[in-house]
C-alpha cells in the first residue's frame, strides 16, 4: 500500500511518515530538504493520513467507510480517525507543554473566523477570473490537446456569453 516503494524502485531516498503527526512530517521534510541540499537528490516524502470527509459533496463515503471502528472504544471510524487528526494531536501537544489553552484557542478561533469572513467577502467582490487563465499556469508551450480544449471553450462562451 502507499507509493513508498516506488521511490525505492527508482533508487531515490523514501520517508514515509505518519502524516497525522505534524512533528513527524516537519522531522521527514527537514531530512529530505538536506538530502536536497547537501547531495542534491530528490527525496519521495509519502504521509500517510486519513481523509475524514468524502471525495466530494455529492460523494457517498459510506459505500467505502467502515461502518464499525477499527479499535473498541469508538463509535465508528470517522470518530476514531477524528481523535487522529493533525491540528486535534498538534492541539493536544501544545496544551500539554503549556504553550496553548483552551482560552487561546478560542481567541484565535474567533479571530481566524473574522478573517476568513473578510477574505470571502473580498474573493466575491474581485469577480470571476478570466477563462484564459485556465490555460496560462502550466505550460510553456500548450500541447495540442490543450490548445484544442482552449478552443473548444472559447467557442462555447462565443455561443453561451452569459455562462
Amino acid at each position: 500500500d502507499g507509493v513508498a516503494p516506488r521511490g525505492f524502485a527508482y533508487g531515490m531516498p523514501t520517508i514515509r511518515v505518519d502524516g497525522n503527526d505534524l512533528l513527524a512530517v516537519y522531522a521527514a521534510t527537514a531530512a529530505a530538504r538536506a538530502i536536497g541540499t547537501e547531495q542534491g537528490r530528490p527525496t519521495l516524502v509519502e504521509a500517510m493520513t486519513y481523509r475524514v470527509g468524502a471525495h466530494s459533496t455529492s460523494d457517498d463515503d459510506s459505500k467505502y467507510r467502515e461502518p464499525s471502528a477499527p479499535e473498541e472504544g469508538w463509535d465508528d471510524e470517522r470518530s476514531y480517525w477524528e481523535a487522529r487528526s493533525p491540528i486535534v494531536r498538534f492541539g493536544r501537544y501544545l496544551h500539554q507543554r503549556g504553550c496553548f489553552s483552551g482560552a487561546d484557542e478560542e481567541r484565535m478561533r474567533r479571530a481566524l473566523r473574522k478573517e476568513a469572513i473578510a477574505a470571502l467577502s473580498a474573493a466575491e467582490e474581485a469577480g470571476r477570473p478570466s477563462p484564459h487563465h485556465l490555460f496560462t499556469d502550466v505550460w510553456d508551450v500548450e500541447p495540442p490537446a490543450l490548445q484544442q480544449q482552449r478552443a473548444a471553450l472559447q467557442e462555447h462562451m462565443a455561443r453561451h456569453p452569459a455562462a
